[in-house]
């Protein structure tokens, strides 16, 4: 039997530091917070229904269910390279772009690919290589 599959349901990124990437994410492309803090140099951001984004300094995530000792295993010790894509709204593409470059940032688009779509790429803080594909209907 094929597994059952219901897409991400969180993406985790280790971030060198923390108030940076909340700016990022939060004040510049809009993310919202979870509801509360995890810890100390951690935080959850709601990217969709369902849908979250954790934010971890080096060393700062474990969890209470591994073998002492094996949370860094899982968690993330240090930076590493990512690409994460976040589905947007096609017709919010451009002004997102707008909000990175009146930040500071230098996004490359928006492109359109082949299929149709808008997709804008910047990198964060840490520069993770972030992409956000413009959808027409991004719940489906």
């Amino acid at each position: 039997m094929k597994s059952r599959f219901y897409g991400i349901a969180e993406l985790a990124l280790v971030v060198s530091d923390l108030e940076k990437a909340r700016h990022f994410y939060i004040d510049v492309v809009g993310f919202e917070p979870a509801s509360g803090e995890i810890d100390p140099g951690a935080c959850v951001l709601r990217i969709g229904k369902n849908r979250y984004l954790g934010l971890w300094e080096p060393g700062v995530w474990h969890s209470d269910y591994l073998p002492p000792g094996e949370s860094s295993t899982y968690f993330g010790a240090s930076l590493c390279p990512a690409h994460p894509v976040f589905a947007i709204h096609g017709d919010d593409i451009a002004a997102l772009a707008e909000r990175l470059r009146d930040a500071g940032y230098v996004p490359h688009g928006p492109i359109r690919h082949q299929n149709g779509c808008l997709h804008l790429y910047v990198l964060d803080p840490d520069n993770h290589a972030v992409e956000f594909w413009g959808w027409t209907h991004p719940e489906g």
